[in-house]
């Protein structure tokens, strides 16, 4: 949820406060994705199911035993969920260790 929150901040700085986002880019390379709010969360995302959590007509839906979770193949929704790795054959393996600069 915080990276949904962040890119909407980012998109609504960059429409509200240019020159704010531009002085803060200076000097950094420019692409032609910059600014592309729509790739930045195809990139960060498996997909947007916890965003119907906000939906109140969809009260229900964390629950497995929901009848719109079970149709679309929902998982990781309920808090008890939320840390559990969507893909575990991608997770990354908790013995690794963090790198320190």
């Amino acid at each position: 949820m915080a990276l949904h929150l962040g890119i909407a901040r980012a998109q609504d700085l960059t429409r509200n406060r240019p020159r704010l986002v531009r002085d803060t880019v200076v000097g950094l390379p420019e692409d032609r994705a910059d600014f592309d709010w729509d790739a930045c969360s195809d990139v960060l995302f498996q997909d947007h199911d916890v965003l119907m959590l906000f939906d109140h007509s969809l009260d229900g839906i964390e629950q497995p035993d929901n009848e719109i979770h079970q149709s679309l193949g929902m998982v990781n929704l309920a808090p008890h969920d939320w840390f559990a790795a969507f893909d575990p054959d991608q997770a990354r393996n908790p013995d690794r260790g963090f790198r320190h600069p």
